[in-house]
């Protein structure tokens, strides 16, 4: 088909190849899709010589694999969707705990159970920039805190 720009500036058509930009009084040879007809006529921006080319077939082997892989690549990213918002609730459930009182944490000090990291965490939390880096500084610290009224 062959398009002609009749306005004073540069027009567009969405071709099947893709966007094309056409200068003032400029002609080119595209292929439209009958699917912009009613747009390009709307406009009256171009004098049209030619058939559009019929639209394509929005049920062919090739759509519906795009579409079967649109479809898992959905359902891959519900579950990443899931997974993240489980862990959301999981990390809002912990920051909801009411903290721990001194006693608390120097029973955390005692078990054997409890990594020193987590320990220090929680008595960082009750101490807080003054925390030590030392356990037993820690300790000490918090015998003081769980002293006073």
């Amino acid at each position: 088909m062959k398009f002609t720009n009749t306005q004073a500036g540069p027009r567009g058509l969405n071709a099947i190849s893709g966007p094309v930009l056409v200068d003032p009084g400029q002609t080119v040879e595209v292929e439209v899709y009958a699917r912009e007809q009613p747009h390009i006529e709307a406009a009256g921006w171009f004098d049209v010589k030619g058939s559009y080319t019929d639209n394509p077939d929005a049920s062919g082997p090739a759509l519906k694999a795009v579409a079967a892989d649109t479809a898992s690549e959905l359902e891959g990213l519900k579950k990443q969707l899931a997974e993240r918002d489980a862990e959301l609730a999981k990390l809002k459930a912990q920051q909801d705990e009411p903290p721990k009182t001194a006693a608390e944490v120097l029973e955390m000090a005692k078990d054997q159970n409890v990594q020193f990291m987590s320990f220090k965490a929680a008595a960082s939390k009750l101490l807080g920039d003054k925390t030590p880096s030392k356990k037993d500084e820690i300790i000490a610290a918090l015998e003081d805190l769980a002293t006073k009224p």
